[in-house]
């Protein structure tokens, strides 16, 4: 008796060289599903491709220009059965040193490009396919570093949340999951070391891609925003934004010394990456010219959490460790 619960189906998943993406690749393998990767690199996708078990797709094509868009199609069979949108591009920095074009291709990479893949797609969905978007918390808080990245994380959110409302009436699923920062090669030294400072929580990529998978295969999918405290963050957020204003006030001469710098050379192309950063700040590849602060003095500066901080506000005694 096969017992894997992906057996027989085909999905495409975008952003399948990147921390999450590749980790994802492994777990639906695992399950039994075929995949379809795409990417520019096509050597990088060759590579993940013959670690995993079931039958695998390179489609080598920059998914950031039309072209490359119907070259996918093309490549395509006639019918998926569902789509994993695990691909998108972040950059740290004060929003007034950051470069227009930067600001253009984090919206082209994180939300026009799955919104018009989605368009193209659906004729070649089945009739109970499913979508699953990869966002991040920051789509829900404002973050300092990180106001156009999470501009486009809420757009793609609302999106994800119109379209779902839209087709109400199909048997297609749509699901938008929001995790918070994850450990990958793409966290620079700067990147930890104020994650340690503010004492940041972190996931590891294998964990955020089980709880992908657990979406995949629920009988009913739903939105779900990853880790706590940032769970209570996001509500907090909608609720009493004031008191997320406080507590990040508290830690903004720390984070700013961590996002000074000159300004950078934006990205080129569609990166095969699916890291988001969640309430602790992540650059992007690049890296910065940062200014790091003397150690002693951030950690009496942010030696309390956001957390912390947050319970504080309400009123609650005691630092939550």
């Amino acid at each position: 008796m096969n017992n894997k619960a992906l057996q027989g189906q085909t999905l495409l998943l975008l952003g399948a060289s990147g921390g999450i993406g590749s980790a994802l690749a492994k777990k639906v393998t695992a399950q039994g599903a075929e995949l379809i990767i795409a990417g520019r690199n096509l050597r990088s996708l060759q590579q993940l491709a013959i670690q995993l078990p079931t039958k695998t797709q390179c489609i080598e094509a920059d998914l950031s220009e039309q072209s490359g868009r119907e070259l996918l199609m093309l490549a395509l069979p006639n019918q998926i059965d569902g789509v994993i949108f695990a691909a998108g591009t972040n950059d740290f920095t004060l929003f007034e040193q950051q470069d227009p074009r930067s600001i253009r291709q984090l919206f082209e990479v994180n939300t026009l490009l799955p919104m018009l893949l989605t368009r193209d797609l659906l004729t070649r969905l089945k009739a109970k396919a499913r979508l699953i978007y990869v966002g991040s918390t920051l789509g829900a808080i404002g973050y300092p570093g990180y106001a156009a990245y999470g501009a486009t994380k809420a757009a793609l959110k609302h999106f994800v949340q119109a379209l779902r409302r839209e087709m109400a009436d199909s048997c297609l699923q749509f699901c938008y999951i929001a995790p918070r920062s994850t450990q990958t090669s793409m966290n620079s030294q700067a990147a930890q070391e104020l994650n340690r400072v503010l004492g940041s929580k972190t996931d590891q990529p294998d964990w955020v891609a089980a709880q992908i998978l657990q979406q995949l295969m629920a009988k009913r999918m739903h939105d779900q925003n990853l880790g706590m405290p940032e769970r209570l963050f996001v509500r907090l957020n909608a609720w009493f934004p004031k008191i997320l204003d406080l507590a990040l006030h508290k830690q903004l001469s720390v984070i700013k010394q961590y996002l000074r710098r000159t300004p950078a050379e934006p990205h080129s192309g569609v990166p095969n990456s699916s890291e988001h950063p969640a309430i602790t700040p992540k650059p992007n590849t690049h890296t910065p010219n940062i200014q790091t602060p003397n150690t002693q003095t951030a950690n009496a500066m942010a030696s309390t959490s956001l957390e912390a901080i947050t319970i504080n506000a309400l009123g609650v005694k005691g630092v939550c460790k």
